[in-house]
């Protein structure tokens, strides 16, 4: 098991089969030095905001563990510290990451999709 034996487990989308409270829970064992006695550790990728806040799980994560990822308009993929935004010590983390503070959340408007498939389908049947 990687908790015995230190290893480190990499998981692509945690919360994706898990409600968030597990996923958290999932989080707070690899945080537990009784329960990994020879430093396991996890890594991982999620769209789960609700791991940032303090509101509904106790902040499971504290904000030197998360990592944002951004895409640029040529492709390239950035990987930054969300400590690099500064946010204050009461803020909350959720919050600012789904209002755009740190990055990483996708360039679209609301309707914005829904727009461009309906002028998609215009430009076929003409």
């Amino acid at each position: 098991m990687v908790l015995d034996k230190g290893a480190v487990l990499l998981v692509d989308e945690l919360d994706s089969s898990l409600h968030p409270t597990l996923a958290a829970e999932v989080v707070r064992i690899f945080q537990d030095p009784k329960a990994k006695p020879r430093n396991a550790q996890l890594i991982f990728a999620t769209h789960d905001a609700t791991l940032l806040g303090s509101e509904v799980l106790d902040r499971p994560l504290g904000r030197d563990q998360v990592w944002i990822t951004t895409k640029s308009r040529s492709g390239t993929t950035e990987l930054y510290p969300v400590t690099a935004a500064r946010p204050k010590d009461s803020e909350n983390l959720e919050r600012g990451y789904l209002r755009g503070r740190y990055g990483g959340v996708p360039r679209v408007s609301g309707g914005e999709i829904a727009h461009e498939l309906s002028w998609q389908k215009e430009k076929a049947t003409a």
